[in-house]
């Protein structure tokens, strides 16, 4: 996980009016002052994170965090005019770097960069994860290529990323179209179903291939493979309800005189229409269908002669059958008009429907943070932890934990902490977790940001082997000294210092 250095609100307020128009350092700043200078860092350290460069450039990216580290230690320590010029010109200097190498990515690596983009927008990180994953990685080699200056190597890896980002996308494409389609007949599979409507399942099969045929060869989301999907679906619901009757008839023999009899009442309708008399004894349904079938078209024949001989009443026939059009026309304008309400009716009902679950989503996100917060409270004493809930996330603040300076074994005294901590984070499974590890300002920052990053993976390591928790929903980062919550001028606040975040952030999903 990359993340970007946390610069504070009322410095981004300050700047948010220079993000627009980036500029050289040197022509941001206002005037040789520090407070000027540090601006104008903060300000551009922001655009090249808003610019994604953790991800494209992230050694350069890296440096110049480490950069800006430094350039505001100098400032916090007091350090002389001199030294503080110094390491704001490192910082320029590690900054113009990294924009150049980034424009170059952005060049070299322009397609892969669009699919990946376009990949995003169908949401493919949601619906294929692991598709997706796959391309960022051969993105990432890519990126790492290129970093070395390995141009032709970083080109080729790039067009592999955008293949695989394309594939992620089409994934997305076939799922939305015809994956419900491969659930039914999976599900009907695994019920043994297909064997008992054999033909329907047979043409709902040969429609969904023909769907993924047509989506392999790379042919666009026209109107009729769209309206062929449809097809594709309607036709494997509709076999499964075969399946399921033909099942329930199995089961009860008791049924299959329902199903004799209505075809009787239907052969029995059409006698009585052509004025025969039904014998269900001497002849089966079909053919006394047939004998009615027969008669009315003799019937019809003997109407078309007696239309043929009334020569003379022509005229109003032809009215009558003008006025029946008419009745016709008027009688599709009302279904017309029904079906169109009845459409918008299921329109409104379906949008009603969207909005009480985005509503009921919110109101069980918030509820679980809520829960979580009260839990927290209730579980931990003001010496054990502090809660901070904001509104995407709930931070635990284990000041009950206090790595020993430049250590990174876990106290005895805290691994009680540790197993609460871990009873209380088995109750969320729904939450991603992320372990920060902070240090005081004694020492190096590199050194720092490695101790920090150690006590986090130590902590991590406990969790999961000591509390069972899923080590997929965690990731641990050391923040080094960039975010003290006590004076590191003092022995007591360089203990607070030294310390660990647990991050919980929860999933919005139903």
């Amino acid at each position: 996980m990359r993340t970007g250095l946390v610069v504070p609100a009322f410095v981004s307020c300050l700047l948010a009016c220079l993000l627009a128009t980036p500029l050289p350092l040197s022509a941001q700043a206002f005037g040789s002052s520090p407070a000027g200078q540090i601006s104008v860092a903060t300000s551009s350290l922001n655009q090249l994170s808003d610019l994604d460069a953790g991800f494209l450039v992230p050694d350069s990216f890296k440096k110049v965090s480490e950069a800006y580290g430094r350039y505001t230690r100098v400032i916090r320590e007091g350090r002389s005019a001199r030294d503080i010029q110094r390491a704001y010109s490192e910082f320029d200097a590690a900054l113009v770097l990294a924009r150049d190498k980034l424009e170059r990515v952005n060049e070299v690596l322009m397609i892969p960069l669009e699919k990946r983009a376009a990949a995003r927008q169908a949401n493919a990180p949601a619906m294929v994860p692991d598709a997706y994953e796959a391309a960022e990685r051969r993105l990432e080699r890519a990126i790492s290529r290129l970093e070395d200056d390995r141009v032709s190597d970083a080109f080729a890896q790039g067009q592999e990323a955008a293949t695989l980002y394309d594939d992620a996308r089409s994934a997305v494409i076939e799922m939305s179209l015809i994956g419900s389609a491969r659930i039914g007949l999976s599900e009907a599979e695994k019920k043994d179903w297909d064997r008992l409507a054999p033909a329907s399942f047979e043409r709902a099969r040969r429609l969904t291939d023909e769907v993924t045929s047509a989506l392999d060869r790379g042919e666009p989301l026209s109107f009729a493979l769209r309206d062929k999907a449809q097809a594709a679906d309607y036709a494997v619901r509709r076999a499964i309800e075969l399946a399921a009757r033909i099942d329930t008839l199995r089961k009860d023999p008791g049924s299959w005189e329902l199903v004799l009899l209505s075809r009787e009442n239907l052969a029995r309708e059409a006698a009585d229409v052509a004025g025969i008399t039904a014998d269900f004894l001497a002849n089966d349904p079909q053919a006394i269908m047939t004998e009615s079938l027969q008669a009315l078209a003799a019937k019809q024949d003997s109407l078309v002669l007696l239309l043929e001989g009334a020569q003379g009443d022509a005229a109003a026939l032809r009215a009558e059958v003008d006025s029946l059009h008419q009745a016709i026309e008027e009688q599709q304008i009302r279904l017309s008009s029904m079906v169109e309400n009845y459409q918008q009716d299921l329109q409104r009902r379906k949008e009603e429907l969207d909005r009480e679950r985005r509503e009921l989503r919110d109101y069980l996100y918030e509820k679980t943070q809520l829960d979580a917060a009260a839990q927290a409270q209730e579980r931990f004493s003001d010496s054990e932890a502090i809660v901070v809930r904001e509104p995407d996330r709930l931070t635990l603040r284990l000041i009950g934990l206090s790595f020993q300076a430049g250590r990174t074994e876990i106290p005895g005294g805290a691994r009680g902490l540790l197993e609460k901590l871990g009873e209380f984070l088995v109750l969320y499974t729904q939450t991603r977790l992320v372990v920060e590890g902070h240090t005081d300002a004694t020492g190096k920052e590199d050194k720092n940001l490695e101790l920090s990053k150690a006590r986090a993976d130590a902590v991590m390591q406990f969790l999961s082997d000591q509390s069972g928790v899923e080590v997929e929903r965690m990731t641990s980062t050391g923040l080094g000294s960039a975010q003290p919550i006590a004076s590191n001028n003092t022995r007591r606040g360089r203990e607070q210092n030294r310390r660990i975040d647990i991050v919980l952030t929860f999933s919005r999903e139903l």
